[in-house]
């Protein structure tokens, strides 16, 4: 009996670990969907139609880090051709540029793994191939450009990207003349204490509700193994009886 309930505890702890692993890998990550407002159609000719930067340098400029892309992330774009695609190479390609850390700079062109005329999708994998390391932190440029076609991006989305968790700065001196300014003026204090008021429990909700899934998950695992001990036991006492 003792090796019977060894074994349902060891499967019952396993499982928890496995949810809760699950949970917390799913809370690290997130797909990012890129804005392609400024996208354009290429000159047909190795043009490119987009780009995202590490630095924007202008408003017009979408930032985004490639140092975010984890081993499971895949780049899905989608895009219009100005004439049917009859090549057997795929009509797009995704660039990953460095100028400012790498020497000499890296230009790295690299091919989908799966494409047709509207969409394609890049890997990991061939994007390390391609750069020629696993961190991408000094990626200055992502580009999509033709290899030979007329094109315009229509979509851009990166999977499994890492989370980047925004910091809220508080000075003192902020502090401050905010207190002063509502001691002299009644009336502007009300909204700021309803903001401030509204914007604790959306803080607290995104870390409340992973907790509330871990604490079920662990009622749940109490609940079977009881129900697995009882069982072992009833049968136990039976086969005294018979």
């Amino acid at each position: 009996m003792r090796k019977i309930l060894k074994i349902a505890l060891t499967s019952i702890i396993a499982c928890i670990t496995a949810i809760a692993f699950s949970v917390c890998a799913y809370a690290e990550t997130e797909d990012v969907e890129l804005s392609v407002e400024n996208a354009k159609a290429t000159n047909g000719a190795w043009g490119q139609s987009v780009c995202y930067y590490r630095t924007p340098e202008a408003a017009d400029q979408i930032q985004f880090d490639c140092g975010r892309i984890t081993p499971d992330s895949v780049v899905y774009v989608e895009f219009e051709l100005e004439k049917e695609w009859t090549n057997s190479m795929a009509p797009v390609e995704l660039i990953l540029q460095n100028y400012t850390t790498a020497d000499p700079q890296i230009w790295a062109k690299i091919q989908p793994f799966e494409w047709d005329e509207t969409s394609a999708s890049f890997d990991y994998e061939s994007m390390v191939a391609a750069y020629g390391s696993e961190d991408f932190s000094g990626v200055d440029n992502v580009w999509i450009g033709d290899t030979g076609v007329v094109m315009t991006v229509t979509k851009f989305t990166i999977s499994n990207c890492t989370v980047v968790e925004e910091t809220t700065v508080t000075t003192t001196e902020a502090t401050t003349e905010a207190t002063t300014e509502a001691e002299t003026t009644p009336a502007p204090e009300t909204e700021a204490t309803e903001a401030a008021t509204t914007a604790a429990p959306e803080a607290q909700g995104e870390g409340g509700g992973i907790t509330m899934i871990l604490i079920i998950v662990v009622v749940a695992a109490v609940v079977i193994a009881g129900v697995v001990v009882t069982i072992i036991v009833v049968n136990k006492n039976k086969n005294k009886f018979y």
